[in-house]
């Protein structure tokens, strides 16, 4: 099955999701060095897993979205999942923490105009994001946004 405008939806809300646990996570931080040593590394494991489902949704969505919405850059945040994902051990903190405090609030401000445009247009499902907003997976969402 192909993936279609209509169910993109969903995976862009995950992404949000994702991006507003790795800001919670990371906000306090000034280094990569501390972010690094935070709570034995867990931090930095439960971020790298975060990027990682960023990039699984942003790799689902659909060819349409993604030729319509050339931003934010897709093929960077899929490219920053297989990093992750294949080379584990060969993981910059450096670059992952410059990432964290340079384009994931980006990536936020990025992707609300793309729902937006696509509710209005239709092409989103406004009773989906109803259901949405009473997800406890989406519960860092700020579904305001999106108004």
């Amino acid at each position: 099955m192909q993936p279609h405008l209509k169910n993109d939806l969903l995976y862009l809300l995950r992404i949000l999701e994702s991006s507003e646990k790795i800001m919670r996570y990371t906000g306090e931080l000034n280094n990569a060095k501390e972010f690094y040593d935070l709570n034995d590394q867990m931090t930095l494991n439960a971020c790298l897993n975060l990027f990682t489902q960023i990039g699984e949704q942003a790799n689902k969505l659909s060819a349409t979205l993604i030729e319509k919405h050339t931003q934010p850059d897709w093929i960077r945040i899929k490219g920053m999942r297989n990093r992750i994902v294949h080379d584990y051990t060969g993981i910059d903190i450096y670059i992952v923490f410059e990432t964290i405090k340079t384009y994931k609030p980006r990536l936020k401000l990025q992707i609300i105009p793309v729902i937006r445009t696509e509710l209005l247009a239709g092409n989103f499902d406004k009773e989906e994001l109803a259901i949405a907003q009473t997800s406890p997976y989406l519960s860092h969402v700020d579904f305001g946004l999106f108004s």
